[in-house]
This record gives C-alpha cells, sequence and structure tokens, in this order.
C-alpha cells in the first residue's frame, strides 16, 4: 500500500508526463490532477473563506442538500487544479474532523501573497507573516475554517528572455 504524499506525487508525475507528451495519448489518455477533496462542517462558511478569503471562484456546484461538493478554482476554466469541497449532513451530529499525520498541508500559489495575506486577515482568518525563502519565493501558512492548514506560495517574477 502507497502513502498519501507517494500517491499525489505519482499522479502528478503521470499528469504531467501525459500532458507533456512523454506517454502516448492512447495510453495516458487525458490524466490530470483535478485536486484534493476535502471534507467541512459548513459549505458556506468554507466557501466564503476561499472565495473571499483566497480570491478562488466556484467552479460547479453537484448534489443533494445533505451531501453536496463544490468545486472551486483560480478560474473558471474546470480543466484546472482546485479544491473541491464535501459538505456531508447525513450523519446525525455536526462532523469532527481528526487531522492525522498522513495530510500536511494543500500548496496554493498565489499572486500576491502579502494583499491575499492582509485579506484573510481582515476577514478575521489566521494567517502567518509572509516569509522570503528561497530563490526569490514567498510563502505564508493560513487556516481554513475546518483547521486545514495552506501554504500560500509567490513565485518570483519570471525574467524577460533575451
Amino acid at each position: 500500500m502507497i502513502g498519501p504524499r507517494a500517491f499525489l506525487l505519482a499522479a502528478a508525475l503521470i499528469s504531467a508526463s501525459a500532458l507533456a507528451g512523454d506517454t502516448p495519448a492512447s495510453e495516458a489518455g487525458a490524466v490530470a490532477v483535478m485536486g484534493p477533496v476535502i471534507n467541512v462542517g459548513s459549505r458556506d462558511r468554507s466557501v466564503a473563506f476561499y472565495t473571499k478569503g483566497l480570491g478562488m471562484v466556484v467552479q460547479m456546484d453537484m448534489g443533494s442538500d445533505k451531501r453536496h461538493e463544490t468545486m472551486l478554482g483560480f478560474a473558471a476554466d474546470r480543466t484546472r487544479p482546485g479544491i473541491i469541497l464535501v459538505s456531508d449532513l447525513t450523519a446525525k451530529a455536526t462532523p469532527t474532523f481528526t487531522h492525522g499525520n498522513a495530510f500536511e498541508r494543500i500548496v496554493l500559489r498565489v499572486s500576491n501573497i502579502d494583499g491575499v495575506v492582509a485579506r484573510l486577515r481582515s476577514l478575521g482568518h489566521k494567517a502567518s507573516d509572509v516569509r522570503n525563502v528561497t530563490m526569490g519565493y514567498k510563502m505564508a501558512m493560513a487556516t481554513d475554517p475546518d483547521g486545514y492548514k495552506l501554504e500560500l506560495v509567490e513565485s518570483p517574477p519570471r525574467k524577460e528572455m533575451k
């Protein structure tokens, strides 16, 4: 049995090689990572966090009022990776999520990390200070309403090719 990190790495490598043309399309098909699925206690609260706080857009809603899935992304294009929120109210009590040691965090690339951190804080959410890490990258950590850790990363500006 492979662990979650190994699975995600394998899925990313399969996706990247299929999209890059390393594997014939007839063998790979159209393989791409859609994004993580996370359980949330309140769909509305989580959608507000991801849309207002991080600037994501709702790409699709499906399911019933009792078990609902909401797909979010940074663009309206549903072929790009995003996050899928699952709100399952079929349980008799409000679900309690136990964060273990297998899942660590979701890493999101943002274009204006200082603005995102300020927006999250203004909405009452926790976010760390922005740090300069390596090779021009900036990063900060945030926590969504259900306790999921998010690593926010801003890439350095691209250098112009001469």
